[in-house]
């Protein structure tokens, strides 16, 4: 059998941590944020929950936290970083970084837009903003689940997260 690991994925909280945001992180094994955090208080209070890794976003003091970050949680090599998607995809700096380190998942925000993609072996998956709502986008937040033979991705509104079916879905194989 193999064991899982439950990682909470959060980004651009801009100052702003709720309730159901602590309440869906409860149980995590880690908490994954992609940047603008935007408050000191944030991230103490998500570590009283599970360790937290954590990259600046554009509104962050670069002292908050490195600006990219890798990792490796069962057996898949993730990289952390705010600003990742251009124009649809990722930017032409980020294509060039993954011909040097091949990642198997990349976790961004910036966009407030949900997003989860496999190209090529990666995959692409930003949680939404779970900060105040902007440009009309709801308050999300992702949960992965990762084992060595596979993830299984979603991504969840704030609003009645218990009761609602996820945003988005997705489970893929381990890339290999």
């Amino acid at each position: 059998m193999t064991s899982s690991v439950r990682l909470c994925v959060l980004s651009d909280t801009h100052g702003r941590l709720t309730r159901d945001v602590l309440e869906f992180c409860q149980g995590a094994d880690r908490i994954l944020h992609a940047g603008d955090v935007g408050s000191d208080f944030i991230l103490p209070e998500l570590e009283s929950i599970a360790p937290v890794a954590c990259v600046s976003g554009n509104v962050d003091s670069p002292s908050l936290a490195p600006i990219r970050l890798q990792t490796v949680i069962a057996d898949w090599r993730i990289m952390i970083q705010h600003i990742v998607w251009h124009r649809g995809g990722p930017s032409r700096e980020f294509k060039m970084l993954l011909e040097q380190e091949a990642m198997d998942l990349v976790i961004f925000g910036h966009s407030h837009q949900p997003l989860c993609q496999m190209i090529g072996k990666t995959v692409f998956f930003n949680p939404g903003s779970c900060g105040p709502r902007r440009f009309n986008l709801p308050s999300t937040i992702g949960e992965v689940i990762l084992d060595t033979s596979g993830g299984w991705f979603r991504i969840c509104g704030l609003v009645h997260f218990q009761k609602a079916p996820p945003i988005i879905e997705f489970r893929f194989e381990r890339p290999c």
